[in-house]
């Protein structure tokens, strides 16, 4: 895909290009996730968001950290765009804010930007039908709080502890393309032949989905080829343990659906 090169000097590169292609004055913001969740659990190398960030400086073009998935501790820290050197202008957010207990999103921005948004001289008139709900935001202080006084974030990290160590034997399985982890963020990238790394077809993704939840009980979502883990942050060692075993079971049993011919 890259030719050989360095994943993030060939993207740079790319986005350099669409930048002149486009002309930085037609570009208000570049918006991405830290670590991509709905394509698979996507994770950037080290050093794509701090070059991203630099470039798009240089243009005078903003960076909108879509962090629904990823903040309040999914990650392993309250924003990953944080721990990714994404230095964001922008992010929305999500999800985590309220746990899910009630419906809320925020929008945080630099206060260059709000200043402009709110300036009498440019006022952006917008506004919602449930804006700063009372309720939704009593649940998002109320859960904010629980996060940080039970140390939930912290946990995240050791949640990805242990799937790193419980789903390591699954590695070398024929099927088993990559394994990510994150935080608790876990995607399985099923692959259907390991010679050129083809994708699982859908229909046998779902299969396993399907018997992960019969068979073990266990839910885990399917992002095309990739299985997706998100537990709840307060899950236990030896729940992580069944798990990562119900995994083991389901996928040890799959094979490959196009192998190579003898």
């Amino acid at each position: 895909m890259y030719h050989g090169e360095d994943p993030t000097d060939f993207l740079v590169r790319e986005l350099e290009q669409t930048i002149a292609r486009i002309g930085a004055n037609n570009i208000a913001a570049m918006i991405g996730e830290p670590i991509m969740g709905g394509a698979g659990v996507i994770i950037p190398p080290a050093g794509y968001w701090p070059r991203i960030r630099e470039l798009l400086t240089a243009h005078g073009i903003l960076l909108i950290a879509d962090e629904v998935i990823t903040a309040f501790g999914r990650a392993g820290s309250w924003f990953a765009s944080e721990s990714f050197g994404m230095d964001s202008d922008i992010i929305i957010t999500a999800k985590g804010l309220t746990s899910g207990y009630a419906p809320l999103g925020a929008v945080l921005m630099r206060d260059a930007i709000g200043e402009v948004i709110t300036g009498s001289d440019m006022h952006f008139f917008h506004g919602q039908t449930y804006s700063g709900h009372p309720v939704s935001c009593a649940v998002a202080l109320a859960n904010l709080d629980l996060l940080a006084r039970e140390g939930l974030l912290e946990r995240a990290s050791s949640i990805g502890d242990w799937f790193r160590a419980d789903l390591a034997p699954l590695a070398g399985h024929p099927i088993v393309g990559d394994i990510r982890i994150t935080g608790a963020m876990i995607g399985i990238e099923l692959i259907a032949d390991p010679r050129t790394m083809e994708p699982q077809p859908f229909d046998a993704v779902v299969a396993i989905v399907d018997e992960l939840k019969a068979r073990h009980h266990i839910l885990v979502r399917d992002y095309g080829p990739t299985l997706v883990v998100g537990p709840p942050l307060i899950l236990q060692r030896h729940q992580a343990t069944r798990t990562a075993t119900a995994l083991a079971d389901v996928i040890g049993r799959a094979h490959p659906t196009s192998a190579a011919p003898a």
